[in-house]
């Protein structure tokens, strides 16, 4: 019996990192695709004279960026805000506004989601959490921006339906229904299987989600990548073209859950061929104005990354190199800390 259930531990973990494998070949693949098909996209529709031209309208609005800066580090501190909210031990919000925004540093300069790991490291070194915990909580806020950005797209396709999605559907509209249907299925069988296989997440979740405190993070949440969609809509409107809200929210948010599948850092590529896709779809403009806007919306995220996070750096006294350092030891921690329990 010992030895069979030995047998069976060990294909069990053979099949694990075989599932891990696949999973991280198809985005990587997904990801190569997108940045392939921006790339292509660049080339043949873009021309550095109309970037330049984007670039001076976009300068020539100071109250719109104003506006998008504004709304943007709102964004970072309601979902701050959200973060203690789930969090058992209560840290500062201003210090998880730092903390994002480190990681949104890293996110922008390594072509991996280091951010993430590096708020873990902070959690455990700067909070005192224990290295589950820290695990735990940037997971289930990882969690909460999923369900956020979900709920987002399905009121953004609500309120655009009459119209675009028998555009895009037309008599097709039942196979829709059913491939939502089925990736509604498909994310409650995971989330029942992440359960089952590790105790802590069922753990946490009904900690996160559940009570005052859950719903209130929820809704912080969907507020922070709300306000963030005011950033394409200001760029469209500074190169004098038109966006309905609904469909600057749906752009928005697609986008972002298309990073998902980014292989450069800050999701370059994948993010403007997204972005232009979805503009010239729900918003009808030409892929050169699509691709205009994409690249200039990305273009002052990096600068505010670089900015923020380097004023975050500064101001918890981390140096760049500690920033990696940390990084680097939090994943090397979690790949042999045999204490973590999710």
């Amino acid at each position: 019996m010992d030895a069979a259930g030995d047998a069976a531990g060990g294909l069990g973990t053979v099949l694990q990192v075989v599932e891990k494998t696949v999973r991280k070949k198809i985005v990587r693949a997904v990801g190569w695709l997108l940045l392939v098909v921006s790339g292509y996209l660049i080339v043949t529709r873009m021309e550095a004279s109309a970037l330049i031209d984007g670039v001076q309208k976009l300068a020539a609005h100071p109250g719109l960026l104003l506006t998008m800066t504004v709304c943007y580090g709102a964004a970072f501190w309601l979902r701050s805000w959200a973060w203690q909210k789930q969090t058992v031990h209560r840290v500062p919000v201003l210090r998880l506004w730092y903390y994002h925004h480190i990681g949104l540093l890293l996110n922008h300069l390594l072509p991996v989601k280091a951010g993430e790991l590096a708020r873990m490291a902070l959690l455990r070194r700067r909070e005192g959490f224990a290295w589950s915990a820290a695990v735990v909580s940037v997971a289930g806020n990882r969690l909460m921006d999923m369900a956020g950005l979900a709920a987002l797209a399905a009121a953004a396709l609500l309120l655009i339906a009459p119209r675009q999605i028998q555009l895009w559907y037309g008599e097709r509209l039942a196979w829709a229904v059913a491939v939502s249907a089925a990736a509604a299925a498909a994310v409650l069988a995971g989330s029942r299987y992440a359960e089952r296989r590790f105790p802590a997440v069922a753990r946490y979740r009904r900690a996160f989600f559940q009570g005052p405190h859950g719903l209130t993070a929820f809704f912080l949440t969907a507020a922070g990548w709300l306000l963030e969609a005011a950033v394409v809509w200001s760029v469209v409107r500074a190169l004098g073209g038109q966006l309905e809200t609904a469909s600057a929210l749906l752009v928005h948010v697609l986008t972002i859950i298309g990073q998902t599948f980014h292989v450069t850092p800050g999701g370059i590529g994948t993010y403007e061929a997204v972005m232009a896709s979805l503009l010239h779809e729900t918003a009808g403009h030409s892929l050169a104005f699509a691709l205009q806007v994409a690249i200039l919306s990305h273009g002052f995220k990096f600068c505010y990354s670089f900015v923020a996070g380097g004023l975050a750096a500064w101001r918890l006294s981390l140096s760049p190199l500690a920033l990696f350092r940390e990084a680097r030891e939090a994943s090397e921690e979690g790949d042999h800390d045999k204490s973590v329990d999710i």
